[in-house]
């Protein structure tokens, strides 16, 4: 049986740049941490760029396709700083060099003389549009904004025009085109309804770009602006969403992901005749579209990262002038036999209302089919998705025994705009009950022992999984709560100030809702608590503060309850350190084994 180490080490490859036609640099954890390597498609061997203790958070190449930029920040602060790295040099250099704001990156220009990003320098509630003289560190507010969160997009190819999303909520995060010469900000749609607008790509000579959005449509659907009519027009629909999209270098190829119920299906749209290619497709998975995809300088090779239940995530490439698709980086699971390994299932179920709701079942091949020992992981978001990917954790609990089920419970994305908007503010424990059906569910099916049942999630997947040992005392043997919030209330008052009005769209608003935030709150239904509970949380979490952690475990301490407490210095929003990954989950798999047993 494989160790908890050989899940935990096996390297991960994401956000593929290209910096030539056959030369890649992208984000890999091989050192602990992820930083940012680099690799020629002719030999295939890594190099590693950067050396932070840090996790690096975001890399994109610069107008130039030869130097780099990045993100990183310091302890999961999140105040993420924009470094500059220039081909053949060893440094990087930290352009913005505030730890006490966040910047996003946006791009630079072509001769990367000028930096476009968003920061909150300003106000720490909003984030306006600014570009800096990279020579002088000169910062330029382009676009003053005094409403919560406004991220950049994508740059024009000129460096004329930013797009930027004002995030008002998950699904309701309009899209701007602002003219950084002049500051104009126009909304792409302005008489739109409540939309979400996503993925962008620009044409060559940026005089548009095509960009995924639900306007006027359940599902995300391709659509094409004409920046100087100002006009956007519809281009392709289907009942899925399309999330992520990459244009070729000559404008030819519009490569998209398809999400059908979690997998992605890769499309190729040749926009010259119209139709869709009948190109190669990697096998089926899951296309890691918030890692991005991206179409080589030169030729028709589209970059981008895949995974699948026994595939760590790893760098692909879909090359179209030799009909072929290969994978790039090594992502070997060593030490792991593949009787060990679980491809997840697609099962769904029908809730307390009739709703069909999908999860993902990970089991042993060849395992036991009698009921048995089974953990609920609840994803976080709530705007978020289950997809069929490798997970490390996941894995080593199914190695240890347990089947796993990642439902996508209402209010998750991808299964249309309805759907996601099912679980809103008075409406959050209707996604308590949809984990109580599963339950019952999983038991009809003999898949689960109903007196070894857990539930454990992270971030929202933490709320839930309070909410359940809460709202559903019995259903429970033991409970996971990591980076999760136990008073929506408090919540609220103590995030980031930028992150408040955006969260509020979801749990509702402290100026109106508190009732119903303290009635879904779990913190006031703690003497409801018999399960034994583990907490895990890191102190310098901006988004949910670690006072989440601190008063949930007091309140059991002083009941009585069991709860077992993990606190980590040097983390943010969850673990992205190897040593305290190593340290925390071998006791928690340690705690579902005394208390839920093994098959």
């Amino acid at each position: 049986m494989a160790e908890l180490k050989h899940y935990f080490t096996v390297v991960e490859n994401r956000n593929g740049v290209w910096i030539g036609e056959d030369e890649i640099v992208y984000l890999s954890d091989r050192s602990g941490v992820t930083q940012v390597w680099k690799l020629s498609l002719a030999d295939k061997k890594p190099e590693q760029l950067t050396f932070y203790t840090e996790r690096i958070w975001r890399l994109a190449a610069a107008g130039n396709h030869r130097d780099l930029i990045f993100s990183t920040d310091l302890g999961g602060n999140e105040q993420e700083q924009i470094y500059l790295l220039r081909k053949g040099e060893k440094e990087a250099v930290d352009l913005t060099q505030d730890g006490s704001s966040r910047f996003y990156m946006g791009g630079t220009d072509r001769s990367v003389s000028e930096l476009y990003f968003a920061c909150n320098k300003r106000n720490k509630a909003s984030f306006d549009i600014c570009r800096m003289d990279i020579r002088t560190r000169q910062i330029e507010v382009v676009l003053e904004n005094h409403d919560n969160y406004n991220l950049p997009a994508s740059v024009s190819p000129d460096g004329k025009y930013m797009l930027y999303n004002k995030l008002k909520g998950m699904s309701d995060n309009r899209m701007y085109l602002v003219n950084m010469e002049t500051g104009e900000s126009r909304d792409l749609y302005p008489e739109g309804s409540f939309a979400q607008y996503e993925s962008t790509a620009w044409k060559s000579d940026s005089s548009g770009f095509y960009v995924t959005n639900d306007e006027n449509d359940e599902f995300l659907h391709v659509s094409y602006y004409d920046v100087a009519k100002g006009v956007l027009r519809d281009v392709y629909h289907t009942d899925w969403d399309v999330s992520a999209l990459a244009l070729s270098c000559d404008d030819r190829y519009l490569a998209m992901v398809v999400n059908a119920d979690g997998y992605g299906e890769l499309k190729i749209w040749d926009t010259k005749s119209g139709g869709f290619l009948a190109a190669p497709r990697p096998p089926k998975g899951f296309i890691y579209t918030y890692a991005g995809m991206e179409w080589s300088p030169e030729g028709h090779k589209l970059l981008f990262s895949f995974s699948s239940g026994r595939r760590p995530t790893g760098l692909w490439v879909l090359d179209l002038d030799a009909d072929s698709v290969y994978a790039v980086t090594d992502s070997a699971v060593g030490g792991i036999a593949p009787e060990e390994m679980a491809e997840p299932e697609l099962g769904e179920f029908h809730s307390f209302d009739g709703l069909r709701v999908p999860y993902w079942l990970y089991r042993a091949p060849g395992g036991k089919a009698e009921p048995g020992p089974v953990v609920l992981e609840i994803h976080g978001g709530p705007e978020g998705q289950e997809f069929p990917m490798y997970s490390p954790l996941i894995q080593y609990l199914v190695g240890q025994g347990f089947c796993v089920v990642a439902p996508n419970i209402r209010g998750s994305v991808g299964y249309g705009k309805k759907y996601h908007h099912l679980d809103d503010v008075e409406k959050r424990l209707d996604s308590v009950h949809d984990v109580a059906c599963l339950v019952q569910h999983l038991v009809d099916e003999r898949i689960a022992d109903p007196k070894r049942i857990a539930v454990m999630g992270a971030s929202y997947g933490g709320y839930m999984t309070l909410a359940c040992i809460t709202n559903y005392p019995k259903l429970w043997a033991a409970a996971v709560d990591t980076v999760g919030m136990s008073d929506l209330e408090t919540f609220l008052e103590n995030t980031a100030e930028y992150r408040r009005s955006h969260r509020e769209s979801e749990y509702g608003s402290l100026a109106k809702h508190r009732d119903v935030l303290r009635r879904v709150s779990p913190i006031h239904k703690v003497d409801q608590i018999v399960a034994p509970l583990m907490v895990i949380h890191g102190a310098n979490d901006p988004r949910v503060p670690v006072s989440e952690a601190d008063q949930i475990v007091a309140s059991l301490e002083k009941r009585g309850v069991p709860v077992k407490y993990l606190r980590y210095a040097d983390e943010g929003h969850g673990l992205s350190k190897l040593k305290n990954k190593l340290d925390c989950y071998p006791q928690v798999a340690e705690f579902l084994r005394e208390h839920l047993g093994t098959r």
